[in-house]
């Protein structure tokens, strides 16, 4: 039986941020792209934090409720490095995919970056597992 790997579940086209990039950034990346998951990576494309637009929401409100509703975007320059996740767990590219799979149900995480030698090729989130079982279904109907 050929065991399915996380390189043939994820997204390999990933958008990313640096440290010194703001939240203004980030939420700009994220209604681009209708993603919900961005690594932060270093100068070697090393995953070193994870932002998520859950994180960038939750900071908005929290900062709105302090300036009495004050619509106006409280946050856009703050520094992604100070509400980013630091301690990120990744997964292999070449990581068995149930292996993946399972990370995400333990930690009820949305998503993982996936790496190869320590640098960033692409993500796998719940979606992507969604998306896998459809195609998986589809061809067991054929």
């Amino acid at each position: 039986m050929v065991s399915t790997k996380v390189k043939d579940v994820m997204t390999d086209v990933v958008a990313t941020l640096q440290l010194g990039d703001t939240l203004g950034a980030a939420r700009r990346q994220i209604e681009a792209g209708g993603i919900h998951h961005l690594p932060v990576v270093d100068a070697d494309e090393r995953v070193i934090g994870l932002i998520t637009y859950h994180r960038i929401l939750e900071t908005w409100i929290s900062h709105s409720l302090k300036t009495h509703g004050d619509l106006a975007d409280p946050v856009s320059d703050i520094p992604v490095d100070m509400l980013m996740e630091k301690d990120v767990l990744t997964v292999d590219v070449d990581a068995p995919a149930v292996e993946a799979a399972r990370l995400l149900e333990k930690h009820r995480f949305g998503s993982l970056p996936v790496t190869q030698d320590e640098k960033l090729v692409g993500i796998v989130t719940a979606r992507d597992f969604l998306h896998f079982a459809l195609r998986y279904l589809e061809a067991e109907t054929r």
